[in-house]
């Protein structure tokens, strides 16, 4: 099962909470999943199976899937597997991301990593951890996971303002987390950000690299807050919000230049 097929699993799921879909309405088409996440026709079709496999969909008369009955119960009671279905792993993701909160990305040690997450040998780490690198992207999956974007809401700006507020709280709390975050692995959460934000623009040409312009906007204007000391990163964080809103607000501007 891929990951991205799951996202947009996930994406309907939601939707079907929130009464945005209701049983016997029709889902999107496999030809509506490719524009609408950008995905493959393989994903596509992967993710109505998905969907059927859940018990979130049924086959219509036609091509198409509709809503099931049961649907919204059905969605109300899932619960997400463990990360990469092993729980070892995600106990060392948990426990990193605590250290990394509390003392920095710089001070992270597997001896520390697995003393927090349950007595692990440093040694056994690579059987669920390939390197430092991987870590960390897990780190910041994690993160976005717990955190998906908001309900689609109002006009395109009103959306991407939610987004990137989201965002920039998120770096708030994990001061690590900008200098970890990708957006350019589909595997993981945050391409479901950046693929959201794509939504919201949907209709204009520049979708794509606005979308992308403005979570990077926001992930660099937070990048300065982990290279600064922790004591000057307090006594500043009223001036760093002020310049982001104001960034914010002008990036903004520009994109509502480029659509008049």
């Amino acid at each position: 099962m891929t990951r991205f097929a799951a996202d947009i699993v996930a994406d309907l799921r939601r939707r079907i909470l929130d009464g945005d879909l209701r049983p016997g309405e029709d889902l999107p088409s496999a030809k509506d999943i490719m524009a609408g996440w950008d995905a493959t026709m393989a994903t596509a079709y992967k993710a109505m199976t998905l969907l059927r496999e859940e018990g979130l969909a049924a086959k219509h008369r036609g091509p198409g899937l509709i809503v099931t009955a049961d649907a919204p119960t059905v969605a109300a009671a899932w619960q997400p597997p463990p990360a990469h279905g092993d729980v070892t792993r995600a106990r060392i993701v948990s426990a990193a991301i605590e250290l990394a909160d509390a003392d920095g990305l710089g001070n992270l040690s597997l001896r520390l990593i697995g003393q927090r997450a349950g007595g692990l040998v440093t040694g056994t780490f690579y059987k669920w951890v390939q390197d430092r690198a991987e870590l960390e992207l897990l780190m910041a999956d994690a993160v976005f996971a717990k955190h998906p974007p908001p309900k689609p809401a109002g006009p395109w700006r009103a959306q991407l303002e939610r987004l990137a507020r989201l965002h920039w709280r998120l770096y708030r709390q994990h001061s690590w987390l900008a200098l970890t975050v990708s957006f350019t692995h589909p595997d993981l959460a945050p391409a479901a950000h950046l693929a959201w934000a794509q939504r919201a623009l949907a209709g204009r040409a520049d979708a794509k690299p606005l979308a992308a312009a403005l979570v990077n906007f926001v992930r660099g204007s937070a990048m300065s807050l982990e290279q600064q000391e922790r004591k000057a990163r307090r006594a500043e964080a009223d001036a760093d919000t002020e310049l982001f809103e104001f960034g914010l607000e002008h990036l903004l501007d520009g994109f509502q230049q480029a659509a008049d």
